[in-house]
């Protein structure tokens, strides 16, 4: 046991040393604030204006949805309602996030992340009767984004609005909509016409016929609108601490934040035994190692140490996102227990995949050779990634719990559902642990095996019959 523990603080000093496991912990997070800072700079950047005119026929009786979209298809209107959505935004995030002020810098970001797009764009009322193929023509011919806004008066969309869409018609307007009381109105634009144009349109539109729907039977639109608002709530959560706002946006990204941090550790520390292993081999200084410790206990001492570097880096990792929910008061989000079964899920999973990736590292000569026996360890990492939404969006469901007792997913899964909004069975929590100890141990019997033979063998690695094989001899 000594030898082992020699090796294994051998191997986390030769790698939590290195210049590339100190950029390895400090770039992540350094980019990523770099990212968060220069990200608003570059999106507020003015892009090109969308500059042009929408046409409009309106057979509609008096016009009068033409005449409320010259009002509002403007471009003072277009940045009004822009700067109104980047408000309910702010709201909405200082909603969803407690005690995280949206001053006008914070404004300013979400701003940019909302794309800043800008139009100069104006209605032209074109005659009811007006033949719509002639109409189009002019769109072929648009510059959608015009960098010196030559041509303000070029035409980048058309809108046709039927009479049926605003009266209702006796019988179905639409043959292919026979539900439908009032008929489709029509929108053609240019190839490549901004997304977000084309919404602020169509809502501008819309309000529109809807109003002049309500002004056709005597209602008035602005008391309709006034009462039909959507009501605001004030959605609190009842904690022991007290009453806290509610942040189902935090408690949403809890479990996937605990499958990331498991996730990147186990695949970091994994990949680093696996190079590790590799570059013993070739070099011979595993023939050098062996000459005074067993191939078990190398192997485990190797994984042992790695196993170090890995809970290194999940700590680290770990200790910030913990203090972000307490800086944000999310903690009451994070049960401390949960942090336990975390570091007991840790080691099983990383032991399961540490022991493939010692096994695979000790049959080849280069990293090249391991790619090929490499994939099913890699299908095997990324199933949890796939399978992490509908599991902690149903945790008690029956594919949920299947899938908690398969390793050597079975860790990964686990905590996900320990993280998710339902509390699920005690039972299953040792259960699960049992067969990952079992699994544990079952993988390093079958990897001390392959180990044993392989780290002493060169020329053409062995495909995974014959490892299937190694794993049978006596």
């Amino acid at each position: 046991m000594s030898k082992t523990l020699l090796v294994a603080r051998r191997e986390f000093l030769a790698t939590v040393l290195t210049k590339a496991f100190l950029l390895g912990i400090i770039l992540p997070p350094a980019i990523m604030g770099v990212a968060f800072t220069l990200l608003p700079l570059l999106m507020n950047q003015a892009p090109p204006k969308t500059v042009g005119t929408v046409a409009i026929i309106d057979q509609s009786p008096d016009q009068r949805v033409a005449r409320t979209l010259e009002k509002t298809l403007t471009e003072e209107t277009f940045k009004e309602r822009k700067a109104k959505k980047i408000d309910q935004a702010a709201d909405e995030i200082n909603t969803r996030v407690p005690n995280l002020p949206m001053d006008d810098r914070s404004k300013g970001m979400v701003k940019s992340a909302m794309a800043s797009t800008a139009a100069a764009i104006k209605a032209d009322v074109l005659e009811p009767n007006s033949p719509v193929d002639k109409a189009k023509e002019p769109i072929l011919s648009a510059r959608v984004r015009d960098h010196d806004e030559a041509n303000p008066n070029q035409r980048i969309a058309l809108l046709v609005i039927p009479k049926d869409a605003v009266i209702r018609a006796a019988s179905a307007p639409d043959p292919n909509h026979p539900d439908e009381p009032f008929a489709h109105y029509q929108f053609y634009v240019a190839p490549k016409l901004d997304i977000e144009v084309q919404q602020d349109i169509i809502h501008e539109v819309d309000q529109a016929i809807i109003d002049a729907r309500l002004a056709a039977v005597d209602v008035d639109p602005a008391k309709v609108r006034s009462v039909s608002s959507d009501p605001r709530t004030d959605t609190k959560v009842v904690t022991a601490e007290g009453e806290r706002k509610d942040s189902g946006v935090a408690q949403m990204f809890l479990p996937v934040g605990f499958l990331m941090l498991l996730w990147i550790s186990v695949l970091v520390g994994g990949q680093g035994l696996l190079m590790s292993t590799v570059e013993e081999k070739s070099s011979r200084v595993m023939e050098v190692l062996l000459s005074a410790v067993s191939p078990l206990e190398l192997m485990l001492g190797k994984i042992l140490g790695q196993m170090g570097v890995a809970a290194t880096m999940m700590a680290i990792y770990g200790f910030t996102g913990v203090a972000a929910l307490t800086v944000f008061s999310l903690s009451h989000l994070l049960d401390p227990i949960l942090l336990v079964y975390s570091a007991i899920y840790f080691v099983i999973a990383f032991f399961l995949m540490a022991s493939m990736m010692a096994a695979v590292g000790s049959v080849v000569n280069d990293i090249r050779e391991a790619q090929a026996l490499m994939q099913p360890v890699m299908i095997v990492m990324v199933i949890p990634m796939v399978l992490w939404l509908p599991i902690s969006r149903n945790p008690n469901g029956m594919f949920a719990q299947v899938v908690s007792f398969l390793p050597p997913i079975s860790p990964f899964v686990m905590v996900v559902r320990l993280a998710g909004s339902e509390k699920i069975p005690f039972w299953q929590v040792p259960a699960t642990i049992a067969i990952g100890v079992a699994s544990m141990a079952f993988m390093a019997w079958a990897a001390a095996k392959i180990f044993r033979i392989g780290v002493l063998m060169y020329g053409k690695p062995p495909n995974f019959k014959t490892l299937v094989r190694w794993v049978r001899m006596a």
